[in-house]
């Protein structure tokens, strides 16, 4: 078996790869960890509690401290952080390295989705993680629309980028998916 660690005919290279499930990877647990602080009843959410006020260690008079005692905040904030370098190097990568080859078997339409998507991503990937940071920064919940608006935006374009991984992988059976396995 050969390793290539670049782009080619064959697919995605290691590289590439790595970077991608890296990624995937650290988005999935940031998500959880933001959903696990924006708990009601954890009582150290971003959200408003049962009677309104604004939730404990952000917001209106809040005093964030992002390496205070709560380790869900610091592990969200450097994990956010992290996810911003990972984009960074997965731009670089990215101009770097052409693409493989389209698959054969993607319409003209698959293809223009498969391009928005990836760019959608590759802002979203710089999106969500800098409205976090303003979030922190601004110490206000009136900036919050910011960070769920990116939210938003990438659950849509994920839901595309990975429904079409699906078609291809269960209706289609065409292999497509294995290029990034």
């Amino acid at each position: 078996m050969v390793v290539r660690l670049r782009n080619g005919e064959h697919g995605f290279g290691v590289v590439s790869r790595t970077l991608h499930w890296l990624t995937a990877t650290a988005i999935a647990v940031q998500f959880v960890i933001g959903y696990l602080l924006d708990g009601e009843s954890s009582g150290r959410g971003r959200g408003r509690g049962r009677s309104g006020e604004s939730g404990r260690g952000r917001g209106r008079g809040g005093g964030y401290d992002v390496f205070g005692d709560d380790a869900l905040v610091t592990a969200h904030v450097v994990l956010g952080l992290s996810i911003l370098t990972l984009a960074v190097v997965r731009l670089v990568w990215r101009l770097a390295t052409p693409l493989p080859p389209w698959p054969p078997t993607l319409s003209p339409l698959e293809r223009t989705l498969a391009h928005w998507t990836e760019r959608a991503l590759y802002v979203l990937m710089f999106a969500i993680p800098a409205s976090g940071l303003w979030l922190v920064l601004a110490d206000d919940d009136d900036v919050l629309w910011a960070h769920v608006s990116a939210h938003v935006a990438f659950f849509v374009a994920i839901t595309l980028h990975v429904g079409l991984a699906l078609k291809h992988q269960l209706i289609d059976r065409d292999r497509f998916l294995r290029r990034m396995l």
